[in-house]
């Protein structure tokens, strides 16, 4: 099988004041090859040929193929994202880590960079072909079979998805994640409404604390969320005497039915796109981007408490995964 592509030319320009939201699905069934809606079974040993000796490290560490697949899947199609917006090779890709793992792009040889889609991604103040260029942002989340990556040029994000579940465990977990502020909120929702409004603050607040790159350091229940559906971009509201704002956005974002996302962007208001990834793994039929909508800071989709499915939430630990945001 020839190795997936992507068509450079034809790829998505990435504009200042712009975020790209790319929804994908994962590997579904590795015992069904011919399952076309999911990256293919076979397109797992090409992302993962792509993939740095750590990347390969890590995905060795999980136990089962499946895990490993989707490992391998979500790394290398962020690779490849990442690569059509440079104009590189995604093996090419470098990545650096922030003190509690969050990903940020190292950069490549100078002399190995042609001109790419956008002036983003090397860090602030480096020179390349004589102008300086700052580098490109990005975040990822992926759960369920699918993965969500937000890119821009300018600011920082963070982004996450969750599957909906009827059981999960609340009354458990609202106390330790919520500020005071949310919890009185939270008082205040029906109990037909509290499992829905819970997963839009949890997908929320990790959506931030990913963005910010903070980890375990940053308490979540020290910043401010709304918990209803988002008509028009919110700010996070840091909890201190001054009640300053943490320069810090949700948007609202609704891309996969049953499940629950968030975007956080750091700055000025942007526009964010949301695109599908189209796999393809042929040599003349290249990966594409296929626009779903466009939304700005004053409207898109709000994700709402109707899309509660039956996945079941296993236990109530909270841990921390290696992208720096909690899970459940």
């Amino acid at each position: 099988m020839s190795r997936p592509v992507i068509s450079t030319p034809n790829f998505p320009r990435l504009s200042p004041a712009e975020v790209h939201v790319w929804c994908v699905p994962l590997i579904s069934d590795l015992g069904n090859a011919a399952d076309h809606s999911a990256v293919a079974y076979e397109s797992y040993s090409w992302y993962f040929a792509d993939l740095s000796n750590d990347e390969r490290e890590r995905a060795g560490r999980f136990a089962f193929e499946r895990d490993r697949a989707q490992y391998a899947a979500a790394r290398g199609i962020l690779r490849r994202l990442l690569a059509g917006y440079l104009n590189i090779d995604p093996s090419e890709i470098r990545f650096a880590y922030g003190a509690f793992g969050k990903p940020e792009l190292r950069s490549p040889s100078v002399d190995s960079v042609p001109t790419g889609r956008c002036a983003s991604h090397f860090a602030p103040g480096e020179m390349v072909a004589g102008r300086p260029v700052e580098r490109l942002r990005f975040n990822l989340s992926h759960a369920g079979g699918w993965a969500a990556y937000a890119i821009s040029c300018d600011s920082e994000v963070g982004i996450d998805i969750e599957p909906v579940r009827n059981d999960v465990p609340w009354q458990e977990l609202a106390p330790l994640v919520f500020s005071p502020n949310e919890q009185a909120e939270f008082s205040e929702i029906s109990l037909s409404e509290k499992t829905a409004a819970f997963l839009r603050g949890w997908t929320r607040k990790e959506a931030y604390v990913k963005g910010r790159g903070d980890g375990l350091s940053f308490s979540l229940d020290a910043f401010d969320i709304p918990l209803g559906p988002l008509e028009t971009r919110s700010a996070v509201e840091i909890q201190d005497a001054l009640g300053q704002s943490s320069g810090w956005w949700l948007y609202p974002l609704d891309l996969i039915h049953g499940f629950v996302s968030a975007l956080a962007v750091e700055g000025e208001p942007v526009r964010v796109t949301v695109r599908h990834w189209v796999e393809s793994t042929t040599t003349t039929k290249p990966a594409t981007a296929v626009p779903s909508r466009e939304s700005d800071s004053r409207a898109i989709s709000s994700t709402t408490g109707s899309l509660l499915g039956n996945a079941g939430l296993k236990g109530t630990e909270l841990r921390r995964h290696s992208e720096g945001a909690w899970r459940i």
